[in-house]
């Protein structure tokens, strides 16, 4: 009787030695492992909630983590801050620094090309402008509204 008491009080003591240690914080290792599981072996993120006594949301928090090229809890579990993936860091342009007399023909060019373009647009303009007296002369209907507040 005193030795199946014994076997029984050993049980409950591996129990509670694995309950105590599912209940503690996890490693980056065991959260890689955990994340490799689902990714890469298809299992559920149910399943290893309950194997693993983690929350789902929590697995779910660690897959977003690691997505986003991070480390999760590094500053709990004391590892180095590792910088994020540059391939996502927008790259600065450097433009090469010219010279004056290189700048005056850049601006003298795009002056040139924003007076053409203002051209055009005052032709466009006024060409509208003539459909639209064309069109209230050939339908008898005034198009343009008066100005003012009532209309």
């Amino acid at each position: 009787m005193e030795k199946r008491e014994d076997q029984d009080l050993l049980e409950l003591q591996e129990l509670a030695l694995s309950h105590k240690a599912f209940k503690r914080q996890k490693t980056l290792e065991e959260k890689q492992m955990i994340v490799r599981a689902h990714l890469l072996n298809r299992a559920s993120i149910s399943q290893l909630s309950k194997e693993f006594g983690v929350s789902r949301r929590a697995i779910y928090k660690w897959i977003n983590t690691f997505a986003d090229g991070k480390v999760p809890d590094r500053r709990r579990s004391g590892t180095p801050e590792v910088k994020q993936n540059p391939s996502n860091m927008p790259k600065k342009n450097q433009k090469p620094v010219e010279s004056e007399a290189d700048e005056l023909a850049r601006l003298r060019e795009e002056n040139k090309r924003l007076a053409e373009a203002l051209k055009m647009a005052e032709w466009m303009n006024h060409a509208k402008d003539v459909m639209i007296d064309e069109a209230e002369k050939m339908f008898n209907i005034p198009i343009r509204k008066k100005a003012g507040a009532k209309q």
